[in-house]
């Protein structure tokens, strides 16, 4: 990880992967071209809409691999017996993956109308019991 000067990283001790992947995310350009949005509804409620005109439900697969949600859209058959003019229209196979905090798990997914919509539930965390450390003389 490079070092970051900010007066408030310093107090973050074992996020050293939390902090080396935004740096990673943040120099990545995104080879998908899938169009998408990210709502949150509450606390607790998020969804993500994924816009797949045309592609059929048994045409994706989701998947949750630790902390990323991964979706993934099998490219459809062509049909060859017409004779195309103009091809504008992707048939390729795309991948989109999203990284999820650690409480965040996916409740259900639905294709309505051209729209993929996964519902997100993040839940509570639990607090850690308060634990005096007792200090060791040699």
């Amino acid at each position: 990880m490079t070092l970051l000067q900010n007066k408030f990283l310093k107090y973050y001790i074992g996020y050293n992967d939390f902090f080396d992947e935004i740096d990673k995310v943040s120099s990545i350009q995104n080879k998908s071209n899938l169009a998408f949005d990210i709502i949150k509804y509450n606390y607790h409620n998020y969804e993500i809409h994924v816009a797949l005109a045309g592609i059929e439900p048994n045409q994706i697969n989701i998947n949750t691999v630790n902390d990323y949600l991964v979706l993934d859209v099998k490219n459809k058959a062509l049909s060859i017996d017409k004779d195309i003019i103009h091809k504008g229209i992707q048939n390729n196979s795309t991948k989109q993956v999203f990284r999820l905090e650690q409480n965040i798990l996916v409740d259900e997914a639905e294709l309505t109308n051209g729209i993929l919509k996964i519902k997100l539930y993040k839940k509570d965390m639990q607090a850690s019991p308060r634990r005096i450390i007792e200090i060791i003389e040699e």
